[in-house]
């Protein structure tokens, strides 16, 4: 079973590399047709290219780890999903039953312990008086509110 999953891992892994790859590389001869402009900016276009190019690629390898993860959880689901459902045509209990149960053992597991319940939040209220822009500020600082605390 572990030597199936390194080959799946494999193989998935080549592909979406190939893929990924081949769109970088289009991406690289957008960004170099374009880089020409970067002149008109005041901004040199050799390292202009460099960095963007940098930047590009590091993005290419979290979209590879995420593209691979992704497919790879995909994987390990249906495989739980088959082994549950050879599971339940051995004990010669339903697959809805066994889906049942395993949902009921997920909401009892969130049940709070210690017969503490989830309470909602209470919004903050201000008690005091509310302060004028030009009143002194509540800090203490001596200012003016609009000039201290109150300034956005």
């Amino acid at each position: 079973f572990c030597d199936d999953i390194r080959e799946l891992e494999r193989v998935v892994l080549l592909k979406v590399v190939d893929g990924k790859w081949m769109d970088h590389i289009d991406e690289m001869d957008e960004l170099k047709n374009g880089i020409g402009l970067r002149a008109y900016g005041q901004k040199d276009p050799v390292v202009q290219y460099r960095i963007e190019g940098g930047d590009m690629f590091a993005d290419m390898i979290n979209q590879i780890q995420l593209e691979v993860t992704k497919i790879m959880m995909h994987v390990v689901k249906a495989n739980k999903d088959i082994k549950r459902q050879a599971a339940a045509s051995i004990t010669g209990e339903s697959l809805d039953n066994s889906i049942a149960s395993s949902i009921n053992a997920v909401g009892e597991s969130n049940v709070p312990q210690n017969g503490s319940s989830t309470e909602k939040a209470k919004p903050i209220v201000n008690e005091g008086p509310k302060v004028g822009r030009n009143d002194p500020c509540p800090c203490g600082s001596g200012k003016k509110y609009k000039n201290c605390c109150g300034k956005n």
